[in-house]
């Protein structure tokens, strides 16, 4: 039987979307300069919205959609934003119901000093 390959998204950038940025690190305003990327991108002003998450340790940057059909725009998104991950989850609901919103979860790969793996302990 042949194995028939996930279905490859084409990015697209679709400024529709509302967005919310969440800025997971301990590094202070990454959110602002992530919204000015994407209002850069074509995002009216007032669509995005920049705040801080609850936690500070988030390792990736990752966009998360809501529905299948939402995909194709995370990817467009993370192209604009220079690269992340992208994941279906209902965890981040839009405010207002009906709406199409995308998340970016800023992780500290973004900050200026990203993690490094930890360092295997010679013997």
């Amino acid at each position: 039987p042949s194995i028939t390959p996930a279905p490859v998204v084409t990015p697209v950038i679709d400024t529709t979307y509302g967005v919310l940025i969440l800025n997971a690190t301990p590094e202070q305003g990454l959110a602002t300069q992530m919204k000015d990327v994407v209002v850069a991108a074509g995002w009216a002003e007032d669509t995005v919205n920049a705040g801080e998450a609850g936690s500070t340790d988030f390792e990736k940057t990752t966009i998360y959609y809501l529905n299948a059909e939402d995909e194709a725009a995370a990817a467009g998104l993370a192209e604009v934003i220079g690269g992340a991950e992208i994941e279906q989850s209902d965890v981040y609901q839009p405010a207002i119901p009906d709406t199409k919103q995308l998340t970016i979860v800023i992780g500290l790969d973004r900050t200026a000093n990203p993690p490094s793996p930890s360092p295997t302990p010679s013997s």
